[in-house]
């Protein structure tokens, strides 16, 4: 996902399951965002970065 400094999905606990939008990284308002913490996106991107490297 391109890092957009008004995009709300990667902070938004439903980025996964959400089929509102395909374009995930243009979204800067939703009916439908629910916050995740900072520590839990700090979480996420760690487990992605792992996964990665896997790879």
């Amino acid at each position: 996902m391109n890092t957009n400094p008004f995009n709300i999905c990667p902070s938004c606990t439903e980025i996964n399951t959400c089929v509102l939008t395909k374009s995930k990284e243009k979204v800067w308002s939703c009916s439908e965002y629910n916050e995740v913490s900072a520590e839990e996106v700090k979480r996420k991107e760690v487990v992605a970065e792992q996964e990665m490297q896997t790879v």
